[in-house]
């Protein structure tokens, strides 16, 4: 039988964010739509593991289960509270305000069963033919570093120039052959800045409306974050090097994605294109100066200074 544990979701959603919710084993039968399982009498099968469907009850309301008496009750913690944290901190004062639990009530209100629902909703990735192009190599030699963009600098050895988020979008949009939108973000799914192999990897990046954004860091939504890796695994059959290979989260099939851009029939075309008419952009100067993606990162002279 289907299990919904929409019911219990929603319990915890309405208890106080500040204070730990204990739940009797009787009524968490009521609050599981077809009742508990058989290995809900396991202590692992209460843990906070965004793999599996039933944590996405807790941890997609901020609550990670931090006490279980099989047969008893389960006690999930204070939102954003993590179970290490409520074992050794004592009395928490109240939360000014809470924006997890308050996107929770919004996107509920919307009619998503979660948050992850909502996310998958809007999350646009690029096409896998466009992807492909790249070899699964990031497209330009570009770090983050906010205090020193527009400077270069060494990651291993090997040039970089430091930059915010810019050169990610930029390489997006253009690969997209989209212009900016209205109140969106390029999020990086695996959000390792200082890596150049992967800050510009057009596979490591997607686009969200900004209201959601935040959600994909996976501090607060870890079943958002294994949902979005798994995506870059099931459209391009990619994750980082060193990397173990994500596994797919439970209830990922029941997600629906939005349709990627159309591909482009050559990358490279596209994307010179775009440095030849934006010179002054932090692309255009990494790849004239250190190189890019397809000038085998050798300084690119075929990409203009443009006027003073």
């Amino acid at each position: 039988m289907a299990r919904d544990y929409s019911p219990l979701r929603l319990h915890l959603l309405v208890q106080p964010p500040d204070q730990a919710v204990t739940v009797l084993w009787e009524q968490l039968g009521q609050l599981v739509t077809g009742g508990l399982p058989p290995s809900a009498s396991i202590r692992n099968w209460w843990g906070s593991s965004a793999t599996h469907t039933q944590a996405a009850a807790w941890l997609g309301v901020g609550r990670p289960v931090i006490a279980v008496a099989l047969g008893v009750s389960v006690t999930f913690g204070p939102v954003g509270v993590t179970a290490s944290k409520v074992s050794r901190a004592g009395p928490k004062r109240p939360m000014i305000a809470d924006g997890v639990r308050a996107l929770t009530v919004v996107l509920t209100k919307a009619g998503y069963g979660s948050t992850v629902e909502a996310v998958a909703a809007h999350a646009l990735f690029l096409h896998p033919d466009t992807v492909a192009q790249t070899n699964g190599r990031a497209v330009f030699p570009v770090v983050r570093d906010m205090h020193n963009r527009g400077k270069f600098s060494t990651v291993g050895h090997r040039p970089v120039l430091l930059d915010d988020n810019t050169s990610a979008t930029l390489a997006f949009l253009w690969a997209a052959q989209r212009g900016p939108g209205n109140d969106v973000q390029t999020n990086h799914i695996w959000a390792d800045s200082g890596n150049p192999d992967i800050y510009t990897a057009l596979w490591n990046l997607c686009i969200t409306p900004a209201f959601l954004a935040k959600c994909t860091d996976g501090k607060h939504h870890p079943e958002v974050y294994a949902a979005l890796r798994y995506r870059v695994v099931d459209l391009y059959g990619l994750w980082p090097a060193g990397r173990e290979r994500p596994a797919c989260p439970a209830g990922y099939e029941r997600l629906s994605w939005p349709e990627p851009p159309a591909a482009v029939a050559d990358l490279e075309v596209t994307l010179r294109a775009r440095l030849v008419a934006r010179p002054k952009s932090p692309p255009a100067i990494a790849a004239r100066k250190v190189g890019w993606l397809f000038s085998n990162w050798e300084p690119d002279s075929r990409i203009p200074a443009g006027p003073e």
